[in-house]
């Protein structure tokens, strides 16, 4: 699960064609956060794999590297995998009526 810094500023690279500088998610997000939090956010997104992290020039840029879909499936898929884990099969009665209530088959 992402932080909310981290979710604003997966939003702004899923919305970008292309890999931007952190100047530019710090423009984009614009929540009032210091430059050099955008930077370490980004570069720790990076080491955890949420992100891509290239040098151009003398400024690393940054991209997603899945889709928001994608990652939201995988994040799914780990979340019901720890309930699992955790409560066994007292968890699927729950997910059944979850998917009943918002109409998911």
């Amino acid at each position: 699960m992402l932080g909310g810094l981290e979710q604003k500023i997966m939003e702004v690279l899923w919305s970008s064609p292309s890999s931007l500088k952190p100047s530019e998610v710090l423009a984009k997000v614009n929540n009032g956060h210091a430059y050099t939090t955008i930077m370490t956010v980004l570069k720790r997104m990076a080491d955890k794999k949420l992100i891509k992290r290239e040098l151009k020039g003398n400024t690393y840029q940054y991209q997603a590297l899945q889709s928001k879909s994608d990652f939201a499936a995988l994040a799914l898929e780990d979340l019901f995998a720890r309930l699992y884990d955790s409560y066994g099969d007292s968890v699927l009665p729950a997910f059944k009526k979850f998917t009943e209530k918002h109409q998911l088959k």
